[in-house]
C-alpha cells in the first residue's frame, strides 16, 4: 500500500502541475494500468482513466486541468490499438472473440452459443428415442428424430453446427467363447459431404469386457475436420459397422484400402484414421473398399440411421444414444453396443425488426 506521506506529496505535485482546475481538473488516483502518479497535465495531453463501469476511458488536459473521463465507446471508424479487455469493441472483435468488450452474443435459446461450441459438454443426457436395437425379427431399427423439435424457421436460431462422435464400444458377449480382436468403421453423409473413421484395433476382448474408450481426437465422425462443429442442414445418415478380425494383418489391410480409396486430399490432418470428403457417398465407398480388402472380417454390428434435421437443435445440447445388436455365430451368442454422443451450437437469427 502507498505510504500516506508520499501519497500526499504526489497529489500536491499533481495539483501544482495542472493548476487549480476545480472538481474536474485532476485525474483522481492514477493512470489506468499504473500505480504511479497521473501523467503531467500539459494542455492537450491525454491519459487513460477508469470509467464507473470498470472499462478504460480517456481524459484530456485542458486549460483548467484534467477534464472528465470520456467513457464513450469509439465509433465504427476507430483505428486505435485493438486489445481484448481494453473496454473498446473495435477492429475484428465481436461478441464471440471478445465478449468482455463487445458483450455476450445473443442466444437463440434452444442451443448453446458458438463461442465454445467445439468443446465437449460437461455432461450428456440420454436420448433414448434415438437408440438402435434389434426388432423381434432380428432386423435393426433406429430412431430418426422426425418432429423432435420445431421447424428451424419457427425458431430464432440459425442452422445448427454439430459434432457427433463415438463415446465408447461395449462388448457384452463377444460371440467366440474366448477372446477376440475387433474394430469399427463409422461414417456420416448428409447428401453433400461425407466423413469416415476407423477405430484402432482392440485385442483380447472377453465377455463383459470393460467399455473400450476411443481417444477423443479419433472418435468424431461428423465435424472432425475443424475445431468448430459442422454446419448441419440436411438429413444426416450415420453408418455403424463393427467387425471381428481373425489376424493382425486383417486390420492393416482394411486401413490401407480405406486410405487408398479416400486419397490424401480427404485425410484429416494429424489423424491417420479419419477422412472428410467433399462429396456424398465417398465415405461409404471407402468403407466398402476397406471391408472387401480385409480377409477374415466377420461383421457383428451393422446399422444405418438417418437423422431428421428437425432434431439437430436438440442434438447440440449434449445428447447420447445406444446402438446395439446381438446374434448367434458358430453356436456362440454375441451382443455388441456403441454409445454415440452429439454436441454443438447455434447462433441467434438476426432480428428483422
Amino acid at each position: 500500500m502507498r505510504n500516506g506521506r508520499f501519497a500526499n506529496a504526489w497529489v500536491l505535485g499533481g495539483l501544482l502541475a495542472c493548476g487549480n482546475g476545480g472538481a474536474g481538473s485532476f485525474s483522481p488516483g492514477t493512470d489506468a494500468g499504473s500505480d504511479g502518479p497521473a501523467s503531467v497535465c500539459s494542455e492537450g495531453a491525454t491519459a487513460s482513466c477508469y470509467c464507473p463501469s470498470g472499462q478504460m476511458g480517456t481524459e484530456k488536459c485542458i486549460s483548467t486541468g484534467w477534464g472528465a473521463c470520456d467513457c464513450t465507446l469509439p465509433d465504427a471508424g476507430y483505428s486505435g490499438p485493438q486489445v481484448c479487455g481494453d473496454g473498446f469493441c473495435s477492429g475484428t472483435e465481436d461478441c464471440e472473440s471478445c465478449p468482455v468488450d463487445c458483450g455476450q452474443c445473443a442466444s437463440c435459446g434452444l442451443a448453446p452459443t458458438c463461442t465454445n461450441g467445439a468443446s465437449l459438454p460437461a455432461a450428456f443426457s440420454a436420448l433414448d428415442s434415438f437408440d438402435c436395437t434389434d426388432t423381434d425379427g432380428g432386423l435393426p431399427r433406429c430412431g430418426v428424430g422426425v418432429d423432435a423439435g420445431p421447424p428451424l424457421d419457427d425458431t430464432t436460431c440459425l442452422a445448427p453446427e454439430l459434432k457427433i462422435g463415438l463415446a465408447d464400444i461395449r462388448v457384452v458377449l463377444n460371440g467366440v467363447g474366448g477372446t477376440l480382436t475387433m474394430s469399427c468403421i463409422l461414417g456420416s453423409d448428409d447428401g453433400h459431404s461425407s466423413e469416415l473413421i476407423i477405430t484402432p484395433q482392440e485385442s483380447g476382448i472377453s465377455d463383459h469386457a470393460p467399455a473400450i474408450l476411443v481417444p477423443a481426437a479419433q472418435a468424431t465422425f461428423w465435424g472432425q475436420d475443424t475445431g468448430a462443429p459442422k454446419l448441419s442442414q440436411f438429413p444426416l445418415t450415420l453408418s455403424y459397422q463393427c467387425f471381428e478380425i481373425d489376424s493382425n494383418n486383417t486390420w492393416e489391410s482394411v486401413l490401407g484400402a480405406i486410405a487408398m480409396s479416400a486419397g490424401s486430399v480427404a485425410q484429416v490432418p494429424g489423424d491417420p484414421f479419419g477422412w472428410v470428403f467433399g462429396v456424398a457417398s465417398a465415405g461409404a465407398a471407402a468403407a466398402q473398399a476397406g471391408l472387401q480388402a480385409g480377409d477374415g472380417v466377420s461383421m457383428r454390428l451393422d446399422y444405418q440411421q438417418t437423422i431428421d434435421p428437425s432434431s439437430f437443435l436438440e442434438l447440440t445440447n449434449g445428447k447420447t444414444w445406444t446402438v446395439e445388436q446381438s446374434g448367434n455365430a458358430n453356436g456362440h451368442t454375441w451382443d455388441w453396443a456403441l454409445d454415440v454422443q452429439s454436441w454443438g451450437c447455434s447462433a441467434a437469427r438476426a432480428s428483422s425488426h
